[in-house]
């Protein structure tokens, strides 16, 4: 790849090059030729990664091989961007930290819900917000504009399912040198040992019982017909499906630029938020009143597991519904007080809503105990309750990185334990899925002042189940603290 070439890939990821029209068209095809021209490195890459992945995750969804799986990947970006000449940003080391993490997870679990399906959407999303970092300037992106940049760089690999073969053609016409000729022959000296190998194990298995019993189980389960016809599929579909990545990010035609969409009249978002509003006003003051202090009961003939379940699942589908809305008016309408006003008034009674949906998964529990899906609810709201924080932060101040807050908040963030200098005390509980020793880790990795409270009876619902206790130990907790900083 030509040094002017690297040199304006690096400043296009930097934010200092800018191309419009047909010069950019004209680039993005030169772009394309020059990796066509590079297939020793790029295709072989996708070859060697095609076979790497089909060994991974062949028939093993949920194995060991995963985070190897996830390594390779980024191994091979990580290769890719040193030949392109772009070099890795701080925060895409930060991503790739947390895709392992993601691919370690799935070895601990076998529920296919999580552990598959979840985390493929996790690792697949995280690998594309990768990629765009690293090639183009998105300091000032926000969610709209990298989900659009998502759909369109796979839109694109899809779109150039065509170039592998037709770079490989020409590569093969290209090849002149004595060093490129002897890479076929060895190839072809491959291909006419396969049939004095099995020549030769036909043979030896007349020789040898144990060889003949061997043999007889790598050719059932190995060299099954089958078997081997899913293998190569799947080799060669992440093979292509690597370097078609790889030329949809070189070759692409995503912009680093936004398109300022809000410029519409806020009047009408403004008495649209506001029926809204006075609706969500009072239903907050019916759940406050009657849910919260006690004043109702539930009504007759329905039980807790229908109460709960019933008003949950609306509650759960309102707080999204208005998270979504409120991203719109942001996003479409000129800024106004009234409708900064009206938009906080929804974001609170989402928290009201929230905390509503919470109450009533406690009772549900109550009911009929803690599971691992409810466990997985608890999570989704408690993130809810954070992105809706982030939303709130967005209306007064829109250059707030909303879509970074949220990919921080989502992730795991262990590693920054370390940075943590303000008193900390860690709330543990014995269970299944997470051990008391898991405790003492995060609490060891805290340079200040920490502690540690180990609850034995009650799970995750210690606040609940072993109320007393839990008071007292954050009551103790608080007036430390509240020491500690008075010394200060």
């Amino acid at each position: 790849m030509r040094m002017d070439d690297k040199m304006y890939l690096t400043a296009t990821a930097q934010g200092e090059v800018k191309v419009t029209g047909g010069r950019a068209e004209e680039k993005l095809g030169a772009r394309l030729q020059r990796i066509g021209k590079e297939f020793g490195f790029f295709g072989v890459l996708s070859i060697f990664y095609g076979v790497s992945a089909s060994f991974c995750l062949f028939r093993n969804p949920l194995g060991i091989t995963v985070p190897l799986f996830v390594a390779v990947t980024y191994g091979a970006a990580f290769l890719i961007f040193r030949k392109m000449g772009v070099p890795i940003k701080k925060d895409s080391y930060l991503l790739a930290a947390v895709s392992l993490l993601i691919g370690l997870s799935a070895c601990f679990t076998g529920n296919m819900a999580v552990g598959y399906y979840m985390n493929r959407l996790a690792l697949i999303l995280l690998f594309c917000i990768f990629i765009l970092h690293q090639c183009h300037q998105d300091n000032k992106w926000n969610i709209g504009k990298y989900m659009a940049s998502i759909v369109l760089y796979l839109a694109q690999a899809v779109g150039m399912v065509l170039y592998p073969f037709r770079h490989l053609g020409e590569y093969i016409l290209s090849l002149k040198d004595k060093r490129s000729r002897n890479v076929f022959r060895l190839l072809a000296g491959a291909c006419a040992a396969v049939p004095a190998v099995i020549f030769l194990c036909v043979l030896l298995s007349g020789a040898d019982m144990v060889f003949r019993n061997m043999l007889s189980v790598v050719i059932s389960k190995f060299l099954n017909p089958v078997t081997l016809f899913m293998v190569v599929i799947q080799t060669v579909f992440w093979s292509l499906a690597m370097y078609c990545l790889v030329c949809s990010a070189y070759g692409g035609s995503i912009s680093d630029g936004m398109v300022n969409v809000r410029r519409h009249s806020p009047v009408a978002a403004v008495s649209f938020m506001a029926m809204v509003g006075l609706v969500y006003l009072v239903f907050c003051v019916i759940q406050i009143v009657y849910l919260f202090m006690g004043k109702g009961s539930l009504p007759e003939g329905m039980t807790y597991s229908q109460y709960a379940r019933q008003g949950f699942f609306q509650l759960l589908f309102v707080a999204v519904l208005n998270l979504v809305m409120v991203l719109m008016c942001l996003k479409y309408f000129r800024e106004h007080v009234l409708l900064n006003g009206f938009l906080l008034l929804v974001s609170l009674c989402t928290y009201v809503m929230l905390a509503s949906a919470v109450y009533r998964m406690v009772l549900y529990v109550q009911q009929y105990q803690l599971t691992f899906l409810r466990i997985l609810v608890l999570w989704f709201l408690a993130m809810l309750f954070v992105l809706m924080a982030g939303v709130v932060i967005l209306i007064f101040n829109h250059e707030f990185p909303l879509f970074r807050f949220y990919d921080f908040c989502l992730t795991d963030n262990f590693s920054n334990l370390k940075k943590v200098t303000v008193p900390y005390a860690v709330f543990g509980a014995q269970s299944k899925a997470y051990g008391l020793d898991m405790v003492d880790r995060f609490a060891a990795e805290v340079q200040g002042y920490s502690e540690v409270h180990k609850f034995y009876k009650s799970g995750h619902l210690m606040f609940l189940y072993e109320a007393e206790k839990f008071n007292a130990c954050l009551a103790d907790f608080v007036r430390k603290a509240d020491a500690l900083s008075r010394q200060k």
